[in-house]
């Protein structure tokens, strides 16, 4: 059985990491070992049937932990300079197209031009 690890990103949200593979992962994304979360801390999780992930406040769980919410470790880092491929994980910057300009500021620039 793996050792379970408790980190933090520093801004006051824990995860919890199933062994030292897991957790050693994380340390270069400024992830650090901390003490099992308290008042005040936000936890993720993650819901045992779509897999989908959040964050509560860890005195929220218990309500969350019967509808399927458990903590889990945060989603995966999008990281393009550790990608295989970074062009697959960066989003493409969508073309800027110049709007024409009116008729009434060409005349305007027209004007005071000649």
């Amino acid at each position: 059985m793996k050792t379970t690890y408790w980190m933090t990103d520093g801004y006051g949200n824990v995860a919890r990491m199933e062994g030292a593979a897991e957790r050693d992962r994380w340390k270069p994304f400024g992830w650090s070992e901390t003490e099992a979360p308290t008042s005040g801390t936000q936890v993720w999780v993650r819901h045992e049937e779509h897999g989908g992930r959040g964050r509560l406040p860890i005195a929220a769980l218990e309500m969350w932990r019967p509808k399927g919410w458990s903590e889990c470790d945060p989603p995966p880092v999008v990281d393009p300079f550790s990608a295989d491929v970074p062009a697959d994980v960066v989003e493409p910057v969508p073309a800027q197209v110049p709007e024409p300009a009116s008729p009434a500021a060409t005349k305007s620039k027209e004007k005071t031009d000649g």
